[in-house]
């Protein structure tokens, strides 16, 4: 029998799932408080070490690090998880995974992550705070493991769902603390494929009602009913691509890299929108007005004022847990979408017509929209 075949790289030794190994990371909760938190990571790590362990993977060769909020869902796994802090996931890094040796290593990571001055991409770690923003360096780390550092694992699989705003857009301090592995020497024979759920500068969308990436969900309905191990991951990433070009809520942008060092980044239009002509102060003002609806400060009523806009401009939408920054993101991401602020006022007018709150709406919507689009 001839051996198998990977599309564009020729013949590979079989990968077998009891050979495989896997680190998968969820990151709802985070020192810096309620302002970040996430609900959807921890979810959905636990619905991609159910789909591993379906696929024979031994529970024990998955490394399962989460920070979930109260309520988390995503099925029951007979794995043990660990923390998602710093020294958690060092841990596994630079200390289990070097002693390891298998036939492929899976890498899945749900969380924050913003996109540095250098280029870097950055994912924050549990135990990051507002005055030490723990993360890490994911493009450092990408290249560590295709060197002696990782002598175990040849082939390996990355699926990151996190943003990659860049790190001045969110006013954050520019030099976040570094800190990378340690240099290795390259080994020859590596095979790396990595699928982002957004490219430098670009937000993921994330569904807090359904406790999911956008991205992830997609991956993971894709790897669902994907057959042989480990599926046709440039297959994969085609698939995901196109559903998400087809219209729903989706990512802004998409990247990888394939088998074969082929590097694609999709952006799709609603990225690269114009912001509507409202100052800042009027943005402000629509915040305020927002936050102090009673129905505004729930979770599933927001959700449900999203379901309300155009699949384009929701999907577009990063969502946070805390009520008043989830409508700072809610209004910033409306203003840059033409016609985005006037749906968003229609939308959140059908909550709770004829009240004092939507009479002061139509006031606003008067005041700083144009008349062919105001409420």
């Amino acid at each position: 029998m001839s051996a198998p075949v990977r599309p564009g790289r020729g013949r590979v030794a079989p990968v077998r799932p009891e050979r495989t190994h896997a680190v998968v990371v969820g990151v709802e909760r985070y020192a810096a408080g309620a302002a970040w938190d996430l609900p959807g990571p921890a979810a959905d790590a636990r619905r991609f070490t159910a789909w591993l362990r379906g696929r024979g993977v031994p529970a024990a060769h998955i490394q399962l690090l989460l920070a979930p909020l109260a309520g988390a869902g995503g099925p029951e796994v007979d794995v043990p998880s660990a923390g998602a802090g710093r020294e958690a996931v060092q841990e596994v890094l630079t200390r289990r995974l070097p002693a390891l040796e298998g036939d492929l290593l899976w890498v899945f990571w749900g969380g924050h992550g913003v996109t540095d001055a250098q280029g870097h991409r950055r994912l924050f770690y549990a135990d990051a705070a507002a005055d030490d923003k723990r993360n890490l360096d994911l493009d450092a780390w990408l290249t560590a493991c295709t060197t002696d550092l990782l002598p175990g694992f040849r082939r390996q699989i990355w699926l990151v769902d996190s943003c990659q705003t860049f790190v001045e857009d969110l006013a954050l301090a520019r030099a976040l603390p570094a800190e990378v592995p340690p240099g290795g020497d390259r080994l020859p024979g590596r095979e790396q494929f990595v699928l982002l759920a957004s490219g430098p500068g670009q937000r993921a969308a994330n569904d807090p009602v359904g406790q999911t990436g956008v991205f992830s969900r997609a991956v993971l309905a894709e790897l669902a009913g994907a057959d042989g191990w480990p599926p046709d991951m440039n297959a994969v990433a085609e698939r995901v691509i196109a559903g998400f070009t087809s219209g729903g809520q989706r990512p802004t942008s998409l990247w990888y890299r394939s088998w074969g060092d082929d590097v694609r980044e999709l952006a799709f239009p609603a990225a690269r929108r114009r912001a509507e002509p409202v100052p800042d102060a009027a943005l402000s003002e629509l915040v305020n007005l927002l936050a102090g609806w009673p129905g505004m400060t729930d979770r599933d009523q927001r959700q449900l004022v999203l379901g309300m806009l155009p699949p384009d401009l929701s999907g577009a939408i990063p969502r946070l847990g805390a009520p008043r920054p989830d409508l700072i993101s809610i209004v910033r991401t409306c203003r840059r979408h033409p016609g985005g602020l006037a749906a968003l006022v229609a939308a959140v007018a059908l909550v709770e017509p004829g009240s004092l709150e939507q009479r002061d709406l139509t006031d606003w919507a008067t005041r700083w929209l144009p008349p062919e689009q105001g409420a």
